[in-house]
């Protein structure tokens, strides 16, 4: 049986309405908030009520978005294709679509860790209150971090994903959308697969030589969905 991995970025969330790392403007939570300081583990302990207030909105924005199409047609090709889903995306609106068994290399918005013990467990969509919210392990309240890989964080989970891309053979069918390359080397993994190669997002970035690629689609994924869907099923034919 073939394989198919679809590797994603946060541009194929953007069309549900959440803000993406380079979203700009007032209303944008990246444009209120230092990244240096609530997505940076060397200082997230000396700023923890101003982290845990900056995913706190993240979560309370992720629960009044919905899957877009582009969410949706992953889901589709996890069961017609048996597509592997591997996202550098820490929202749930894969599982939401209808997918399961999505890898999340950066982690989960709706998680916590505790640091202490090394507890993880689902928060929901709800504030974490310092003052209040614990671990329900052992208690702990400062240790208690957001299941998120914070810049300068060991992300574990990238294990996995180099041993899929290095199982795919010429057969294989791997699709990337909506990343820059800036913090996986997309450009690095298109060059050296032994896959079939499909690139969609919303315009070239200078992180990503097209060139590396089988296919490129330009546009907002929701919206060329049905146009990445047709090229995937003639892929695969």
């Amino acid at each position: 049986m073939r394989q198919f991995i679809l590797l994603t970025g946060s541009g194929i969330s953007a069309d549900s309405g959440l803000d993406t790392f380079r979203s700009s403007g007032e209303k944008s939570l990246w444009a209120r908030y230092d990244a240096d300081v609530v997505c940076n583990f060397d200082v997230w302990e000396q700023n923890f009520e101003l982290v845990h207030e900056f995913y706190s909105k993240r979560r309370i924005e992720l629960a009044s978005v919905k899957p877009n199409a582009a969410h949706k047609m992953a889901a589709r090709w996890q069961s017609r294709h048996g597509a592997d889903i591997i996202t550098q995306n820490v929202d749930d609106l894969f599982e939401r679509a209808g997918a399961h068994d999505v890898l999340h290399v950066h982690g989960r918005l709706t998680g916590l860790r505790c640091l202490s013990c090394e507890t993880r467990w689902d928060w929901g969509y709800r504030e974490f209150d310092p003052a209040r919210d614990c671990c329900p392990q052992c208690g702990c309240a400062h240790d208690v971090k957001p299941d998120v890989v914070f810049f300068n964080e060991r992300a574990p989970l990238y294990q996995k994903l180099w041993e899929r891309l290095d199982s795919l053979s010429h057969e294989d069918l791997l699709v990337i959308i909506g990343t820059s390359g800036n913090v996986l080397p997309i450009a690095g993994i298109a060059r050296h697969t032994r896959a079939v190669t499909v690139l969609s997002n919303l315009a070239t970035e200078p992180a990503i030589p097209e060139h590396y690629f089988d296919h490129v689609l330009h546009g907002r994924a929701a919206e060329i969905a049905p146009r990445l869907d047709a090229l995937v099923a003639k892929i695969l034919d």
